[in-house]
């Protein structure tokens, strides 16, 4: 099972790594926090797109009732 890295922890294992090459690369940096942000978006978005899913299921689902039930309506008053 894959454990999901915390922010910190990603950016402090990044540092490590710069440490120990003895280098230091602020675009990639920059980068990474660009991706943190793009990421909290995607999920809000994903949030929503489910939220509005379960409502257009919801109200699909109240529309195919409303036909079945005016289509015996209309069955009993032609029997008559």
């Amino acid at each position: 099972m894959e454990t999901e890295l915390k922010r910190t922890e990603a950016l402090s294992a990044l540092l490590e790594l710069f440490r120990e090459a003895g280098r230091d690369d602020n675009a990639l940096l920059q980068y990474v926090d660009n991706l943190e942000n793009k990421l909290a978006l995607l999920e809000e978005e994903n949030a929503r797109l489910k939220s509005e899913i379960g409502r257009l299921k919801d109200a699909a689902s109240r529309r195919s009732s409303m036909p079945a039930s005016m289509n015996s309506r209309l069955k009993d008053a032609l029997r008559e």
